[in-house]
């Protein structure tokens, strides 16, 4: 089989829109390529046939829309290139192996049957379903502190679940309870399979919201692999929602962005805060662990 390769560079911010908008017309997989802090390529590859003029007019179309949803896609540009591999299917499930995070957290590829501890954390994810398979640093770092925060009987808040891999550890390190909020609607019937595949189902409440907006209670945790811009409102917010000493964990942030976070967090009563990092392709990300001090109002 002949494959069309559509290449779609776009800023970092409409990053995780223009993937979703690429499984919906249903890709094969999706890669993503940082290019610098500011752009990224996502490369998907469908069959080769006559749905692709339709599918690249698609793109444009959603392309031009964003702006409308206060999304930013420029420099936007989307490029079609034939591609002759009777294997590529396969070839392309290689360059996803399991991947191992942390001291137990072991990420498995639906397609893979690979032996695994009793003690490991497994996650059953296919890459590039949605924003979050655990392939890119910023899922790495959320998943390296959480590892090291969820206690027994947690209860948690993912902000812009994606596909709901921060939710799913968060279960099967304890938790025993977790809202999983996305903003975006096409990421949910994602994140809802994902929960199925893993057996989480029963103890994840998914709803289509922004932030911590129309969720009640309060929580042990809250999570977010966001961006910078979307971190910053939410920040203030936190403290009415968590229980007294409780911890924050963000992700999705430049090294650029460290310190207007760690202002912010401080401001807000946070304290203790814990950064880690990884670089890819010469940009470094960093993910922040803070925990609510005494002084903090959390009325």
């Amino acid at each position: 089989m002949d494959w069309a390769r559509i290449t779609v560079t776009t800023s970092q911010n409409a990053s995780e829109a223009v993937a979703n908008c690429l499984f919906e017309m249903n890709a094969t997989g999706v890669e993503f390529k940082s290019l610098d802090d500011t752009k990224v390529s996502l490369i998907a590859y469908y069959p080769l046939d006559d749905r692709v003029g339709t599918r690249m007019q698609k793109l444009r179309d959603f392309l031009a829309e964003l702006p409308k949803w206060g999304i930013q896609p420029a420099p936007a540009t989307i490029n079609l290139k034939h591609v002759k591999s009777e294997k590529w299917a396969e070839a392309w499930k290689t360059a996803f192996p399991p991947q191992r995070i942390g001291k137990r957290i072991h990420i498995v590829p639906t397609w893979h049957q690979t032996p695994h501890n009793d003690t490991d954390i497994l996650i059953r994810l296919d890459p590039g379903m949605a924003f979050g398979t655990g392939y890119h640093p910023t899922t790495r770092l959320s998943l390296e502190l959480l590892e090291d925060t969820v206690k027994t009987d947690d209860c948690v808040a993912d902000i812009g679940t994606g596909s709901g891999i921060l939710s799913i550890a968060a279960i099967k390190l304890g938790a025993k309870q977790v809202d999983a909020i996305e903003i975006d609607p096409t990421a949910i019937p994602i994140a809802a399979e994902n929960f199925q595949t893993n057996g989480v189902t029963p103890q994840v409440s998914l709803s289509h919201g922004d932030g911590l907006k129309g969720i009640e209670g309060k929580d042990q945790l809250i999570i977010g692999n966001i961006l910078t811009k979307a971190i910053l409102p939410i920040i203030p917010n936190c403290p009415s929602r968590l229980h007294p000493g409780g911890s924050v964990i963000f992700s999705g942030i430049l090294e650029t962005e460290l310190e207007q976070i760690q202002s912010v967090l401080a401001e807000n009563g946070f304290e203790g805060c814990q950064v880690i990092s990884e670089e890819e392709d010469n940009i470094r990300w960093v993910g922040v662990k803070a925990s609510l001090g005494p002084q903090a109002d959390k009325t």
